[in-house]
C-alpha cells in the first residue's frame, strides 16, 4: 500500500495539513481558518485552497485526505458523530468515514470519541489521533494532552489490546482566558509579559498542599496583589500554576497508583505542566503534538 495521502487537522481556530509522500511528511500548510471562521458550504473551497501547492500531485496520484477535529463536529462540514466507549484503539484507527464531495480525491473524517455515562458523560474531538499516535511512540500510564481543555486519559492494557473505556475533561486553559480576560482577578493588570517561574512554582504548590478549595485561593490573585504580597505582573503566573496545580491533584486523586504520565502538547505549555509534574512527583515525558498527530495519522491511514 503506497503511503500517500494528507492529512489534515482541523480545529476551531486553526487549520493545518500536512503532506505524506511514501510514508514521510515532506511539506507542511495552515492558515487561521478554523471552523468558526468558515461558512456553511464554504468548507470545500477553503480546502482546496490550502491544498493548491500539492494538488496537481494530489489529483494525478489519487491521494486521500484524512481529516479530524473539529471540522467533524455539528459546526463542522459534517457531522461525522462519535464512538461511543469502551473501544479498542484499533477501532478508533478504523473509525473514518467517507465525506461527500465535488472535489476529485477522496476524502475521509473521523469521528470523536463519547464516554455516554450520565454522570461522567464526556466528548473528545482531535485529541484520538494524537492519542493513536502517542500509543505508539511511548508507554505511560496517563496520556494528558493539556490545552484550553485538557484531556486525561489511562489505556487499559490487556494482552495485545489497549482499549480505552474512559476520559476526562479539564477546563484549565479556558478557566485561566476566562478569569484574567473577564474577572476581577485580571483587572488592572500589566500586559502579559515574561513568565514568573517563582510564581508559578508558589500556584502549583499551594494547590498541591493546602487544605482550601481553589475557589478560594483563586482570589489570593486579587487579594495578595492589593495588600502587596504579589507584584501586578507576577499574577499570570501564578494563577497559570495554581490552576495547572489543581488540574494534577485531581489527576493524583483520581488515578492515585499511576506514576508515570506522557505529556502530549507543544511548547511552551507542555514545559510548564512538566515543571508541575516534578513538583508534584509524577514522572512525566513530553511527546510533541505534531509528532503524537502524525502518528496517529499514519495508523488511520494503514486502517483504510
Amino acid at each position: 500500500m503506497k503511503a500517500d495521502y494528507i492529512a489534515v487537522d482541523w480545529g476551531s481556530s486553526q487549520l493545518r495539513a500536512w503532506r505524506i509522500a511514501s510514508g514521510e511528511c515532506t511539506a507542511q500548510q495552515s492558515a487561521p481558518q478554523g471552523i468558526k471562521f468558515v461558512g456553511s458550504g464554504q468548507h470545500e473551497a477553503v480546502l482546496r485552497t490550502l491544498l493548491a501547492p500539492w494538488w496537481q500531485w494530489m489529483v494525478a496520484e489519487q491521494v486521500p485526505v484524512l481529516m479530524a477535529g473539529m471540522i467533524g463536529s455539528d459546526s463542522g462540514w459534517l457531522d461525522s458523530g462519535y464512538q461511543a466507549l469502551p473501544l479498542e484503539v484499533s477501532a478508533i484507527a478504523q473509525g473514518c468515514i467517507p465525506v461527500p464531495t465535488s472535489l476529485p480525491i477522496q476524502l475521509w473524517l473521523r469521528p470523536g470519541l463519547a464516554l455516554r455515562r450520565k454522570d461522567r458523560a464526556n466528548v473528545m474531538r482531535g485529541e484520538e489521533v494524537q492519542l493513536l499516535g502517542a500509543l505508539a511512540c511511548l508507554q505511560a500510564d496517563i496520556y494528558l494532552f493539556p490545552g484550553t481543555h485538557s484531556k486525561w486519559v489511562k489505556p487499559v492494557r490487556k494482552a495485545d489490546e489497549i482499549t480505552i473505556d474512559s476520559f476526562t475533561t479539564a477546563m484549565t486553559g479556558e478557566l485561566y482566558q476566562l478569569l484574567l480576560q473577564h474577572s476581577l482577578l485580571g483587572k488592572g493588570l500589566p500586559s502579559e509579559g515574561e513568565f514568573d517561574q517563582p510564581a508559578f512554582t508558589r500556584g502549583v504548590e499551594e494547590a498541591l498542599q493546602s487544605d482550601e478549595g481553589l475557589i478560594n485561593r483563586l482570589f489570593y490573585a486579587r487579594s495578595r496583589r492589593i495588600l502587596g504580597y504579589m507584584p501586578p505582573e507576577a499574577v499570570a503566573s501564578w494563577l497559570s500554576g495554581a490552576l495547572i496545580g489543581e488540574e494534577l491533584a485531581q489527576l493524583a486523586r483520581r488515578w492515585p497508583t499511576s506514576n508515570t504520565l506522557a505529556l502530549v502538547g507543544d511548547a511552551p505549555l507542555t514545559g510548564h505542566y512538566l515543571t508541575a509534574c516534578q513538583l508534584a512527583g509524577w514522572q512525566a515525558t513530553v511527546l510533541d503534538a505534531q509528532t503524537a498527530m502524525l502518528n496517529g495519522f499514519r495508523r488511520i491511514y494503514a486502517a483504510l
